[in-house]
């Protein structure tokens, strides 16, 4: 019994400072790319914003094949030189071939998209797959030996150098081509510093048998990731053809905020899950108990971090992003909830990934899709505005967040009460939160955009914190104690 209890603490030591560590990286980095942002709004056009929405879309879309699913393999077989080095060759491989593949393919993208400028900007975008191969097996490594710490300089640099280059050919006038010239830079630097973070070296000796196992585990993963990606870029592929680069250049900008704030948390923390459920099956099989551990302390961050950003919106995009994309404010509120109800399901991948059974995300992201097409259809070719997309992709959010989190509840005998349970403390703390905020900025309506902001978010977080000491004090306490222990402190 006392050892299972050390192997659970010893698993929540290394998710906690594997999600800090990630998110410290995540904050530092997507602090450089909300800046960036900031100033790029004022530089560039709407419409650059939209043509390299093009490309990014077409890109995600290829992505799925960049690496077969090899890199989560990788993290989930036991460790080995000779794997390593196979799954290095493999995704260059890979890579170089998806690479031109799209080389050729671009003018069917641009076709479809009804704009010839797709052609150019994908092509050369293209160019990121071969870049990224070549450092993704050395940040699979660290993932799996749980050295988060290590990841944060390659993706520091990564968006610093996205940033200042980004930045440098907009001043210069290079318009769309800064974005996608700005993206290559950084992942040049990113692959660079994964080499110096890891050092590790590939060999040229390559594995049949290794190949195979990777392959084999790797192609149930990629149907998952397919699903994913095509969940991911549905919207933005909707948006682009039928009401253009303008409104997609609107809506790419409106999606961006909820993403960085409150999305990316809840991936950060399901990368650190997944290597910490993978060693939990393999030593004490105690995934259950971590997954409503993490269930919960994912709820107290991203539900008011969602909620807070619907209500704050408006302020926000007029300070940072200036009044000239005022018109992106309601597509960021209801994105903003779509991000705060799908984060809650995050978790899910991680248990089913670890469990040896990904194509469950597989049939849910399905299940997803079925939901997600025709509400986004009816959006462009009804209302026709990208608020319209933006809701119906939290009315399918709610759904499937709904979905997953019974299937992981069956998955891992545990009982659906005990997930809600997890998820109230958050839930009630943020409602008393979202109504505390909505009438302050009432109150605030006539004054200037900073001070809203500024009073939204202090009123907002001291309303729900005393809420959670209040009424779900034990919550609070343990999460204290979670964090005290998990970096040494008694």
């Amino acid at each position: 019994m006392t050892q299972v209890a050390d192997s659970s603490a010893t698993f929540t030591k290394a998710t906690v400072q594997g999600t800090t560590w990630r998110y410290l990286t995540f904050f530092t980095s997507k602090a450089a790319l909300l800046i960036s942002t900031a100033v790029l709004a004022r530089l560039l056009s709407k419409d650059d914003f939209g043509v390299m929405g093009y490309a990014l879309t077409a890109i995600n879309f290829l992505d799925i094949f960049s690496d077969m699913g090899i890199g989560p393999a990788l993290i989930y077989y036991p460790e080995s030189k000779k794997t390593a080095s196979t799954a290095f060759w493999l995704n260059l491989l890979t890579s170089l071939l998806l690479c031109g593949f799209t080389w050729l393919s671009a003018p069917l993208a641009a076709l479809y998209f009804r704009d010839e400028r797709a052609t150019e900007v994908i092509r050369m975008l293209s160019l990121v797959f071969p870049i990224i191969a070549l450092g993704s097996t050395h940040q699979k490594l660290i993932e799996k030996k749980l050295a988060f710490n290590r990841t944060f300089l390659p993706e520091f640099l990564r968006s610093l150098s996205k940033a200042g280059v980004t930045i440098a050919l907009a001043f210069l006038g290079f318009g769309v081509w800064s974005l996608i010239l700005g993206q290559l830079c950084s992942e040049v630097v990113s692959t660079v510093a994964y080499w110096i973070s890891s050092a590790w070296m590939p060999s040229i000796v390559t594995d049949r048998e290794s190949a195979g196992s990777l392959l084999s585990y790797g192609f149930r993963y990629v149907g998952a990731d397919a699903v994913a990606v095509l969940l991911l870029n549905l919207d933005y592929l909707l948006v682009g053809r039928y009401l253009g680069a303008v409104a997609l250049g609107v809506y790419t900008l409106a999606f961006r905020l909820p993403d960085l704030v409150v999305l990316q948390f809840a991936r950060t923390l399901s990368g650190v899950v997944f290597p910490v459920y993978s060693r939990m099956r393999e030593t004490s099989g105690d995934m259950a108990r971590g997954f409503l551990l993490t269930t919960r302390y994912i709820s107290l961050i991203t539900i008011p971090l969602g909620a807070g950003l619907a209500l704050v919106a408006k302020p926000f995009t007029e300070l940072v992003f200036s009044d000239k994309w005022v018109d992106a404010v309601p597509a960021i509120q209801g994105l903003a909830i779509y991000s705060m109800l799908l984060s809650l399901a995050y978790n899910a991948g991680g248990a089913y990934k670890a469990s040896g059974r990904p194509q469950i995300i597989t049939w849910l992201g399905l299940i997803r899709v079925a939901m997600l097409f025709p509400a986004l259809w009816w959006a462009v070719s009804g209302p026709g505005t990208i608020v319209a997309v933006s809701w119906m992709h939290a009315l399918v959010a709610f759904i499937s967040a709904l979905l997953s989190l019974h299937v992981a509840a069956r998955i891992l005998n545990i009982g659906v009460k005990a997930v809600y349970s997890a998820i109230y403390p958050a839930a009630v703390a943020g409602c008393v939160m979202a109504a505390a905020v909505y009438g302050v900025l009432i109150l605030a309506a006539t004054m200037l955009p900073f001070i809203q902001l500024l009073l939204g978010f202090f009123v907002g977080g001291i309303v729900y914190l005393l809420v959670l000491w209040f009424f779900q004090r034990d919550v609070v306490v343990e999460a204290g104690h979670k964090l005290r222990a998990a970096f040494g402190q008694r």
